[in-house]
């Protein structure tokens, strides 16, 4: 192996592991003075008491709500800034769910979508996320199931 690759790895990892040393001791600070976020008391408490139930909770909502967004952004670019007339979210504990209402008879928009579902889907699946998109057309007047967050109406 290259001998700047290797510096470079050694020196990446020194700098990783100072910049983790100084937020331990950061936190270690602010928990000391009680100037620490409860989020940070609730962790280092979990973590000292070797919670392992509660850390991974904890860790299933961040990663959670980590995917969840990134998954609506990727999909919303996906769409090209071509949005259904409605557009709506909800999720659960592994599947980000769309709710579009289109024009009636609107293939392209349709396909559109799928489409974006399909790459979310391929993007995501290996993480234990995936994308439900339930497409309408603007004449069933159906209305946005109310577990649903509006994004465009």
């Amino acid at each position: 192996m290259n001998s700047t690759l290797v510096n470079t790895q050694v020196n990446e990892r020194a700098e990783w592991f100072d910049n983790l040393t100084a937020t331990l001791r950061t936190h270690e600070l602010a928990l000391e003075t009680n100037t620490a976020s409860p989020e940070v008391v609730n962790l280092y408490k979990n973590l000292m008491a070797n919670n392992l139930d509660e850390l991974l909770k904890t860790n299933k909502a961040i990663t959670q709500q980590h995917f969840v967004s990134k998954i609506i952004v990727e999909f919303l670019k996906y769409l090209e800034g071509t949005l259904p007339g409605k557009l709506a979210f909800d999720f659960n504990d592994s599947e980000v769910l769309v709710w579009a209402e289109i024009d009636d008879n609107n293939i392209k928009q349709e396909n559109l979508l799928s489409r974006a579902e399909s790459k979310i889907n391929a993007q995501f699946h290996a993480y234990g996320f995936d994308m439900e998109t339930m497409i309408v057309e603007r004449g069933d007047n159906l209305p946005i199931p109310n577990h649903y967050k509006v994004f465009k109406s």
